[in-house]
């Protein structure tokens, strides 16, 4: 290896801005980041710099990994037959450079759950070749820890840490300096509009809120394919007026929507195939001092404290989800404390800064010869 700083090659599917910007908090690598597409096409010229490269197939990838010789080669999601090509070129490029090679996963269902005893059986056997192969394994949950258990990982090359998705930028993310004294009531809900992501259950409990809470508000920033079902529903409720849609709201200005807000919303249904893994909207609005009303989907207990930052609720549940959010609308101490206690927690656990670099420092340690 020369005295130049290793290379870190990072490979992922597709790029966002809240989890590219902070690689610019990557300090001991040389960067190259390969990727397959712009998922949510919020990048600005701002955020692209020359260490991005595209790849078009898993055979492009794997040439262009070779070209780039790189010291550490990161993979993609390994718990996805979507994946496996594109897993397979950086396992193959990291034998063929002699790269180390780092695994990262953030998937928590259990693998029979999510895709059968058999084609669980096949991956999780495909897997002990690659997980054999890798310097080290960085897993975002308990669930993606025990996943990556169940496929024969040496315990020892394991640690759980925010990598890829890095938590929140909390210089980025802040309270607001002081509430509008004329402001309604207002509750907010940002993320994808899928029902398991619980939107039409918020509904109904909104509905629920403002029968007690005539002015209160609810915003709803995002998109997707529950938008036309969910507007229907609105309008059957007669809540048109009481519910403000924002759309898509790039990453960069979500800061102005958290601060709008006097409780953040996300409640999120566990499927066959999908429950929270990290719950990137949660940890940037405890960062902007809101209090998160939420379910004990997947792996948001590990990051939203009960009783702490916010209130969890059993999912899929329209009366338990109003109560928590009447309790904070109408306890506005209660929620203000709860707002400082997760500034306090982002800033102490979720940082991105400090998890990039506590994840450099990982690398550092396990990959670099």
């Amino acid at each position: 290896m020369s005295e130049a700083k290793p290379r870190l090659a990072i490979v992922s599917i597709g790029i966002r801005r809240d989890l590219l910007a902070p690689l610019k908090f990557l300090t001991k690598f040389e960067l190259c980041h390969f990727y397959r597409a712009n998922v949510y096409n919020d990048l600005t010229a701002d955020d692209v710099d020359e260490t991005l490269r595209a790849y078009t197939s898993p055979l492009d990838l794997y040439r262009q990994l070779v070209r780039a010789q790189p010291d550490v080669i990161q993979g993609v999601e390994p718990f996805s037959y979507y994946t496996q090509p594109y897993l397979w070129a950086c396992y193959l490029a990291a034998r063929k450079t002699g790269a180390a090679l780092l695994a990262v996963t953030l998937e928590n269902r259990p693998l029979e759950i999510k895709f059968g005893r058999l084609r669980a059986f096949v991956l999780r056997n495909l897997l002990r070749v690659y997980f054999r192969r890798a310097c080290l394994i960085l897993t975002l949950n308990h669930g993606a820890r025990e996943n990556v258990l169940a496929c024969g990982a040496d315990a020892a090359h394991i640690r759980n840490a925010l990598w890829g998705v890095w938590g929140v930028d909390t210089q980025e993310f802040f309270p607001r300096a002081a509430r509008d004294a004329n402001a309604p009531p207002t509750i907010l809900f940002a993320g994808r509009l899928h029902p398991e992501k619980g939107i039409f259950v918020l509904l109904d409990a909104f509905e629920i809120v403002h029968a007690q809470i005539p002015a209160a508000r609810l915003l709803i920033a995002g998109d997707g394919p529950a938008r036309d079902a969910a507007s229907a529903k609105i309008r059957a409720r007669n809540l048109p007026s009481h519910v403000e849609w924002l759309g898509m709201v790039k990453h960069r200005d979500m800061v102005n929507v958290f601060q709008r807000a006097d409780v953040f919303c996300a409640p999120s249904i566990t499927t066959r195939k999908w429950a929270e893994q990290v719950g990137a909207s949660t940890l940037q609005a405890i960062a902007c001092g809101v209090p998160v009303v939420s379910t004990r989907s997947g792996s948001i207990p590990e990051f939203i404290p009960d009783g702490v930052v916010g209130i969890l609720v059993e999912e899929n549940n329209a009366r338990a989800l109003a109560n928590a959010l009447l309790e904070l609308l109408m306890n506005p101490s209660r929620a203000r404390e709860m707002g400082q206690r997760g500034r306090a927690l982002a800033c102490a656990q979720y940082d991105a800064r400090e998890n990039a670099q506590r994840g450099e420092a990982l690398l550092w340690e396990h990959c670099v010869k």
